[in-house]
């Protein structure tokens, strides 16, 4: 069947995070002493903590709150020793309204616009209000038909249910859509929902995986893939 719908990740398919750490956001570095958090700590209290982001429905309102319950609770259980609530309050609502997390992977727009040429382009990603500013500010919103965006519909691309949305709106059929992604769960959920997959490696750093690896979103990747 020949595919017709191209539904891409954000996150490492269309930018990356500025740091090479999504929490770890530019204003974060400016703000924190990093040197004074133990790494093992910091990485403990990010998987504690993590059901903060996790949170059913997100509102624009909301999110910088989101954000700093999230940072608070993070800086706490490392014990962070200059622990501030005003500076925690500045990384929240930067992370929220700022685009400096973010840099867009290079020759993105041209990328988007040939790929825009043979399918329908729906973007599926598991994040928060803040991006659909980000992609109209950056003029990226003009190559998809539609944005799904977790926080909105409460549900995350793991748990296989937010996939439902763009198949019910597009009545997608079996091998009628292409699916690109950084994480090899989200591929997985994707190939039982009838979707062809391609893992994305940016940086190069996937070695081995059970899907066909691409590291960029030219069009000839697409061209001669047989469902």
């Amino acid at each position: 069947m020949q595919e017709k719908y191209m539904i891409l990740d954000f996150g490492k398919v269309i930018a990356g995070p500025t740091t090479g750490d999504w929490d770890m956001t530019p204003k974060f570095l400016e703000l924190i002493h990093v040197d004074k958090i133990n790494q093992e700590k910091w990485k403990n209290a990010v998987k504690k903590i993590d059901s903060i982001l996790s949170r059913n429905v997100v509102t624009t309102e909301e999110e910088e709150e989101m954000f700093f319950d999230y940072y608070c609770g993070i800086l706490k259980e490392c014990q962070y020793p200059y622990y501030d609530e005003t500076i925690i309050r500045k990384i929240a609502h930067d992370r929220a309204f700022m685009d400096d997390k973010y840099h867009l992977y290079e020759s993105i727009h041209e990328e988007l616009e040939k790929l825009k040429e043979k399918y329908t382009m729906i973007m599926l990603t598991d994040n928060w209000p803040c991006v659909f500013d980000y992609l109209k500010r950056h003029e990226l919103d003009k190559y998809f038909e539609k944005v799904y965006v977790s926080s909105i519909y409460g549900s995350i691309k793991k748990e296989g249910t937010f996939f439902d949305y763009p198949i019910q709106d597009y009545m997608i059929q079996k091998g009628e859509a292409i699916f690109v992604d950084d994480d090899e769960a989200n591929l997985d959920v994707a190939v039982q929902k009838g979707f062809k997959v391609y893992c994305m490696d940016r940086e190069k750093n996937v070695t081995k995986s059970k899907h066909t690896i691409i590291h960029d979103l030219q069009l000839k990747n697409f061209e001669s893939n047989d469902f």
